[in-house]
């Protein structure tokens, strides 16, 4: 049982190198964000680094298409499970999101990553976007995307507009 606590505790704490570590996004927040994004049923969704399903299951709720990329095992098998009444509209996959690609067909993707891996995430949404050729928005909770114009903001939930060119700036 000690060795079994020892695998789950490292699987979180190795998050950590590659994201925000795991932290439930608050009810509230999800639907500020969803509400925000200005998606319509049947649009798809994705949720990078999308942890217990919180936000794939409110996206499928609404009627949305919701993908979720989590790189944590345990929480990939919690999000299916939490999702499991909406499997036909929720695709949760095992997978490190700096390795992923968007669907082509992404009009909105949700993000609650820490404040040091802004940039990089900014630079990949901006490369993606370029390639999608299909403009979508991007809700970060918590978090500014350094160099992105900010469309709107409510409830620190800040919505980008893409495509659009990565600025100079660095933000914060």
């Amino acid at each position: 049982m000690f060795w079994l606590f020892i695998g789950i505790l490292l699987l979180f704490a190795l998050t950590v190198f590659k994201g925000a570590p795991y932290v439930p996004t608050h009810r509230r927040q999800v639907e500020v964000a969803l509400d925000l994004l200005e998606l319509q049923a049947g649009d798809v969704v994705v949720d990078l680094g999308s942890g217990d399903g919180a936000v794939l299951k409110a996206a499928a709720k609404r009627g949305l298409v919701a993908y979720g990329y989590e790189i944590n095992p345990i929480l990939c098998l919690v999000a299916w499970l939490r999702c499991w009444r909406y499997r036909k509209r929720v695709r949760i996959v095992w997978a490190d999101l700096w390795r992923v690609r968007l669907p082509d067909e992404t009009k909105g993707v949700f993000i609650f990553a820490g404040g040091p891996f802004m940039l990089r995430l900014a630079k990949k949404l901006t490369d993606e976007s370029a390639g999608l050729g299909k403009p979508f928005r991007v809700a970060s909770y918590g978090f500014a995307l350094p160099g992105v114009t900010l469309a709107k903001a409510a409830e620190a939930v800040n919505v980008y507009q893409f495509p659009q060119t990565l600025s100079n700036k660095s933000g914060k």
